[in-house]
């Protein structure tokens, strides 16, 4: 009686252990919800322009975190700078996104506008149009062609600020071109220290250097011009280049800096009176009256004859005239030389002036000949007896 009994109990308990351990093998075998989206899958990778090929196209994917999008996406795309802006649409195909399950909003039939500003395209559930599963900021700009620099020096001037002899910034005042060159003409004022001068420079070129030595060619200047604010030395005879430079077209163009004044002739003694003279029947000369200096940075030259105005009594003659000694390449910075003036004969007994005019220009640069202020000199001579 007793063994029939245990046996019972055997068979219960098996009974119960078995019942127990399928009910928990069914808990650990729960299939996962296949309605549940996973919005991995619904990112893009590309994004096709209708009738648009583009340059280039750089897509950053959301965030994602727990099955849940937390930054947006950017899609930021060129395209050939020929192509409107103004009328953009998407072509999302298979290729693109499992259209079974997501799609993409605004569709395929919107066109929109990119000139001045972006759009944001949304993925979808396909059948819910109404859930947002991934955002993409979509941005698209033309290409930037990249033009050749014109290998200007696009500014050059002395400012004040940075130059304690000025009042006044000094600029460019004239330019003139060459085919492979330029002069920039700039004119200080009379006493400017041309040894120490520092300048304030743009360009537009790839590369730029500078040399102060004419001897050295073009093509091999390689100092860098400085990006930092310098003092350069412009004193005659000393030369100012800008070399420009642009490898990528193989071009080259050079610029001479010009430093000067407008009034770069001065004389000794402005107002003379010469020794008087009797009437007699030749001219009467008188050297070295008084003496004209240079005060300007280059060699300077006739630029046309003596003029002559302020005549007492007035006259068609010149009846007093006045010539400036030179040497045959000019007369260079610093440098002096004599004032000649010459009375012609038979004149009649009385007080005669003129003012002579002398217009000069400098040496090989003509172009600067209608800025050079000219210098007077008032001449008077007494006739007697």
């Amino acid at each position: 009686m007793i063994k029939k009994s245990i046996t019972t109990i055997l068979i219960f308990t098996a009974f119960i252990t078995t019942f127990l351990g399928c009910n928990e093998s069914d808990d650990n075998n729960t299939e996962p919800n296949e309605n549940i989206i996973k919005i991995e899958d619904a990112k893009l990778f590309d994004f096709p322009l209708f009738g648009i090929t583009p340059i280039s196209i750089e897509i950053i994917q959301p965030t994602i975190i727990d099955n849940k999008e937390t930054v947006y996406g950017e899609i930021n795309i060129v395209v050939p700078n020929s192509v409107s802006l103004s009328k953009i649409a998407a072509t999302f195909t298979s290729n693109e996104l499992n259209l079974s399950k997501f799609n993409v909003l605004p569709g395929n039939t919107s066109s929109l506008n990119y000139e001045t500003q972006n759009h944001i395209y949304t993925v979808v559930n396909v059948l819910d149009e109404s859930e947002e599963l991934l955002h993409y900021t979509v941005n698209i700009k033309k290409e930037v062609i990249q033009t050749p620099p014109t290998l200007t020096v696009t500014d050059f001037k002395f400012e004040a600020s940075k130059n304690s002899q000025l009042t006044n910034d000094v600029t460019i005042e004239k330019r003139v071109d060459d085919v492979n060159s330029q002069t920039i003409y700039l004119f200080v004022p009379t006493g400017t220290d041309f040894s120490n001068l520092t300048p304030t420079a743009t360009f537009d070129a790839e590369d730029v250097f500078y040399t102060q030595d004419s001897s050295i060619s073009i093509t091999d200047v390689n100092t860098a011009y400085p990006t930092t604010e310098t003092s350069f030395d412009f004193a005659y005879p000393k030369r100012f280049i800008i070399v420009l430079r642009d490898d990528a077209n193989n071009t080259i163009k050079w610029v001479n800096v010009f430093v000067d004044v407008k009034n770069p002739v001065a004389i000794e003694n402005t107002d003379i009176t010469t020794p008087d003279i009797t009437t007699t029947a030749s001219s009467t000369s008188f050297r070295g009256i008084t003496t004209w200096k240079n005060v300007g940075n280059h060699i300077l030259e006739f630029n046309m004859a003596t003029t002559y105005e302020n005549k007492i009594p007035t006259s068609d003659i010149d009846f007093i005239t006045a010539r400036r000694n030179f040497t045959s390449i000019g007369l260079a910075p610093k440098e002096s030389a004599d004032i000649n003036v010459l009375v012609i004969k038979d004149l009649p007994v009385g007080e005669y002036k003129s003012t002579a005019v002398f217009h000069s220009k400098f040496v090989n640069h003509e172009a600067t000949a209608d800025l050079i202020q000219p210098v007077k000199l008032n001449i008077t001579t007494n006739v007697t007896n």
